[in-house]
């Protein structure tokens, strides 16, 4: 997520979406991408917007 794109949600600027990160293993999303999970412990942590519905990547 770009600077500017930060700064328009902060704002209120956007208009309100899916936070962008997504952990395959429990579903949870995210505003900043960790390397582990700190629901479940698991270190996939993927970009929503690459992730399809079903769970699979793109």
């Amino acid at each position: 997520m770009g600077v500017l794109e930060r700064a328009k949600r902060a704002s209120g600027l956007s208009k309100p979406e899916a936070l962008p990160y997504l952990c395959l293993g429990c579903e949870t999303q995210f505003d900043i991408q960790y390397h582990t999970c700190p629901v479940c412990g698991k270190y996939d942590i993927r970009r929503a917007k690459w992730v399809n519905a079903d769970g699979d990547c793109r």
